[in-house]
């Protein structure tokens, strides 16, 4: 039923959500996207594509990324070097994350202690106020739809994006109760078309390939896309330029045991990736960017603010 619903809402709500954000952006809209898919511990190997893309000088001004995507790419969004991203990946255990609590009723686990490392590692408070446009999807339970939160709270969109159902508890933003965005799309390539890109990398961290990367004109269609990955992906919005698929078989996304093995992995893919990503870019005609200051760590308190900016139609029968 959650494909039905989702299949139902992209089909009409992807035009609509890239004309309000357009109309929105500045006369230099940004243009080159990088969408970050889910994947809990897996998520490591988008620190190693990074490393990559950042000694290349291939620089994205529009980011956008599901559950794990959505944690990397808001460090990326930040301006944290790939240096950085790597310490803290590779510091990182189930305690900076979460911690039991029985007394939960919608999860087993407290997300408390990912806000508090989300506030250590990123000194921005606010979306809107992150280097690059970056957007983070989650799923809302009460009206079934797709959300992509693009403004208010950092560490609300994150662990929204990020709440596995069952295992976190659902984070309430406005009158919406949001989970894990991978109910909705995993590689949500249509959000950085929304956001303002022309051109596309994603980076897909699910199943098994025999190919790193692959470049999709139109070869979307034979990935194995579970829960509405790329579903439609024939629709040019939502199709990436350029596909990087991480070599993950064998590591666990729930054990950070293998994070070196993932890091490694994705710099593999990324060093594949290159010649197609410099071809996309090069045919695109996208202009090189500015040198960005990389951001220091630090550990700040959030203050609350307004609830995110939310992108999603409505579903029948709530207006």
């Amino acid at each position: 039923m959650l494909r039905s619903t989702y299949h139902e809402l992209v089909e009409t709500m992807s035009a609509e959500v890239v004309s309000f954000l357009r109309e929105e952006s500045s006369v230099e809209s940004p243009r080159l996207g990088l969408v970050l898919g889910g994947g809990a511990a897996l998520g490591a190997a988008h620190v190693g594509v990074l490393e990559v893309f950042e000694q290349a000088g291939i620089s994205c001004t529009v980011v956008a990324g599901t559950s794990a995507g959505a944690l990397i790419g808001a460090g990326y969004a930040a301006g944290l070097s790939s240096e950085v991203l790597t310490a803290a990946v590779l510091s990182a255990n189930w305690a900076d994350f979460a911690q039991f609590n029985l007394r939960r009723r919608w999860g087993l686990l407290d997300t408390s202690p990912l806000e508090l490392s989300i506030e250590k590692h990123i000194s921005v408070g606010r979306l809107e106020d992150l280097d690059r446009r970056f957007g983070a999807l989650a799923w809302d339970l009460r009206t079934s739809e797709p959300v992509l939160l693009t403004e208010g709270p950092l560490s609300s969109a994150l662990r929204a994006s990020s709440a596995v159902p069952g295992l976190f508890p659902p984070v309430r933003i406005g009158r919406r109760l949001l989970v894990d965005g991978a109910l909705a799309d995993n590689v949500p390539v249509w959000a950085a078309r929304a956001l303002g890109a022309d051109l596309v990398v994603a980076v897909s961290l699910n199943g098994d390939t025999d190919s790193v990367v692959q470049t999709t004109g139109r070869l979307l269609e034979t990935l194995r896309a579970p829960r509405g990955e790329h579903a439609a992906a024939m629709r040019d919005e939502r199709a990436p330029e350029v596909l990087i698929h991480p070599a993950t078989s064998g590591v666990s996304r729930w054990s950070p045991k293998g994070v070196q093995e993932l890091i490694a992995a994705g710099r593999r893919a990324g060093e594949a990736a290159l010649p197609a990503v410099a071809a996309a870019i090069a045919a695109a005609d996208i202009p090189p960017e500015p040198n960005r200051a990389v951001r220091p760590i630090r550990s700040p308190t959030i203050a609350d603010a307004m609830a995110p900016g939310v992108i999603a139609k409505p579903a029948a029968g709530t207006e």
